[in-house]
């Protein structure tokens, strides 16, 4: 009996060392460094969108150009901007947008475009495009097709807005607005 009472408290010892003072002055942090885990919770990387994205937008103008503007997401090319948060470093790539525009005026084509960085003699790699449209009104008073582009510099306001203007023989010109 006296054997199995000092089993009974030695086991008893055991289980109330096993109570984890040793960690409660250690940050969350200083523990998943000791375990070799920090690694795995220090970094979040997300992608905007997190998917294929697709639109298709096909206008029929009443001065006799359609106007069709395909935009799709790149998903081999996005803008990386990373930005530390109560010690995990966020990794937020931002996927760009690529948009094919054809220009047709009574039915004949005269313009045929992919709009990108390249396009916009943008050669800064921060910029996505964000939107793109045709600008109706304008298009329909000057008789010929007014697109406007904009990118931005994502997470911030520095976005500039391009025109694109096509006239009914195809040939453009591309203004930087703001």
């Amino acid at each position: 009996m006296n054997k199995f009472a000092f089993l009974l408290f030695a086991l008893i010892l055991v289980l109330l060392s096993c109570d984890g003072r040793h960690h409660v002055n250690k940050k969350p942090r200083d523990i998943l460094i000791e375990k070799n885990l920090y690694q795995s919770f220090a970094e979040q990387t997300q992608y905007f969108p997190e998917s294929y994205t697709e639109t298709i937008t096909d206008t029929i103008l009443s001065n006799g150009y359609r106007v069709t503007i395909k935009s799709y997401t790149d998903m081999t090319k996005a803008v990386l901007q990373s930005f530390e948060e109560d010690y995990i470093t966020n990794n937020n790539y931002y996927r760009e947008f690529v948009s094919e525009i054809e220009v047709f005026k009574d039915d004949r084509p005269i313009f045929k475009q992919v709009m990108d960085d390249n396009f916009l003699s943008e050669k800064v790699s921060d910029y996505v495009s964000t939107e793109i449209y045709i600008d109706q009104q304008k298009s329909l008073e000057t008789n010929t097709v007014h697109i406007i582009a904009s990118q931005c510099i994502p997470r911030s306001t520095n976005c500039p807005t391009y025109n694109l203007t096509i006239e009914a023989n195809g040939d453009y010109n591309i203004t930087k607005q703001s």
